[in-house]
């Protein structure tokens, strides 16, 4: 994707300007390291006296691992999302959370994975789209009777934002390439302002022999007034401070500071690796001691499956014409250490406290043991999971509206909406529902806030279960 047209493009159809604040090449090298090669680091070339030679260093892609564990603790089809009113929970998330618009778009997997490219890569997007409108010449709704919505996801590479404070991005366009029979094509969506309410442009351009404009895919309005001002798009970002362009809204990568770490990791592993390849076991054999077939190539006693007996002819066997082996002592324990020390260095340097990656198997430990004995994990998914929360919220608030606006369900997006994370890996579920039970019992905590905070029920549906129950 080229990032100098899609500037260029921004400007001259869309009258948007996006600056270059640096920090495409930033994203790149992120996205070298997460996708486990790094061509400058990984690629070796040995001189071995007559030759220059070249091979591709073991590597166990630490920087993947990290973002998919993040992923994994925030975000998993654990994480419940409930609806003060109960007509808009069934329509978001449908009968007893299976299903709705959420259920139908796989919200839950492709969040997932989502924010494992935004931790990756820094910054992510999830932006609300409908299809199978009709608009008019200005971008008005005149017919949604089969309107459908789906949700885009776009990493770092394909945002640009064009209006934000601080960290809030408010306008940004988002970019994606496609190919249709044969023919490469770049296809870019703007998010503007005008008027206080948010405006939808689409557009769809050939590179090949330049850049013209194509036409859009069936369905899809070139411009569309959502009559809001809430955003159809949410960002998804580390809860860390970009402090390598601390002008920039995007977000850095959450091993950003930590790649001379996995540097380390990669090459104790290599090094491992190698010590088995360098280290093999192995017989000098005197020629006295070998045979040849057929074709005049010599062999050795064990080889061609003669292991056992080997005609030697009158030849005698004395010491010096005895086997000799070469066992090179392999330095394992020295690399697994080594190794550990840098898993160590990482998790901390990650947010995951000490000892987060261990390769010791002989036990299994339990969420109370990780709370317990890392503050530091359990701080840092809080953390995350507040900006994560709040752009959950958004994409919810969207879908709402469009239901109520656009789709004329009987929803509200001014409806209270809860996000419940799943905390169970780094506390321990059942040790809190006891401690809260015991806040039921004493009266301090409501029976309908047990039901709202253990079953993702909304306020009033466990008020009314409760009721049910005492009757």
């Amino acid at each position: 994707m080229n990032y100098s047209t899609i500037l260029k493009c921004l400007r001259e159809y869309f009258g948007a300007e996006c600056t270059d604040d640096g920090m495409m090449p930033l994203i790149e090298k992120w996205r070298e390291w997460y996708s486990g090669t790094s061509e400058g680091f990984h690629k070796i070339f040995i001189n071995n006296g007559l030759s220059t030679v070249s091979r591709e260093m073991f590597r166990l892609n630490m920087a993947k691992r990290v973002c998919e564990d993040w992923a994994n603790l925030l975000l998993n089809e654990k994480t419940l999302i409930s609806i003060s009113g109960g007509s808009s929970e069934e329509f978001v998330c449908g009968k007893n959370g299976k299903g709705g618009v959420l259920g139908e778009n796989s919200f839950h997997t492709a969040m997932n994975r989502l924010v494992e490219k935004s931790f990756a890569l820094g910054t992510g997007a999830v932006i609300c789209c409908i299809d199978g409108i009709m608009t008019d010449r200005n971008g008005n709704i005149v017919q949604a009777k089969n309107a459908e919505i789906r949700f885009d996801y776009a990493d770092a590479g394909s945002i640009f934002p064009v209006s934000w404070s601080g960290d809030s991005v408010t306008e940004a366009a988002f970019a994606k390439q496609t190919v249709e029979n044969g023919e490469p094509l770049l296809y870019i969506q703007a998010h503007l302002i005008e008027n206080g309410e948010y405006v939808i442009y689409n557009r769809c351009f050939s590179e090949r022999d330049g850049l013209r404009e194509e036409p859009l895919p069936e369905g899809t309005a070139p411009v569309l007034k959502t009559g809001s001002s809430l955003p159809w798009f949410a960002m998804i970002r580390p809860n860390t401070v970009n402090s390598l362009v601390p002008s920039s809204p995007m977000g850095i990568s959450v091993f950003s500071d930590a790649i001379d770490i996995i540097k380390g990791i990669d090459l104790c592993y290599d090094s491992l690796n190698m010590e088995f390849v360098l280290g093999k076991k192995m017989v000098f054999l005197r020629r006295d001691l070998l045979e040849k077939d057929g074709d005049g190539n010599y062999y050795a006693p064990q080889d061609i499956n003669r292991q056992l007996f080997m005609y030697l002819g009158d030849k005698a066997i004395d010491g010096d014409m005895l086997p000799q082996e070469f066992n090179p002592m392999l330095r394992v324990n020295d690399h697994v250490r080594c190794i550990q020390e840098q898993m160590n260095y990482l998790s901390s340097k990650c947010g995951f406290g000490e000892r987060y990656y261990r390769f010791d198997s002989s036990n299994v430990v339990t969420a109370t043991q990780i709370n317990s004995e890392n503050s530091t994990l359990y701080r840092c998914v809080k953390k995350h999971e507040i900006l994560l929360e709040k752009s959950l919220e958004t994409v919810i608030r969207a879908v709402l509206y469009i239901g109520r606006a656009i789709l004329c369900k009987n929803v509200s997006e001014k409806d209270c909406i809860n996000i419940i994370f799943d905390d169970s890996v780094i506390e321990d579920k059942a040790a809190m529902m006891s401690r809260d039970l015991e806040l039921v019992k004493a009266k301090i905590m409501a029976p309908y806030e047990f039901r709202v905070k253990y079953f993702g029920e909304n306020k009033a549906t466990a008020k009314r279960i409760i009721a049910e129950e005492c009757v």
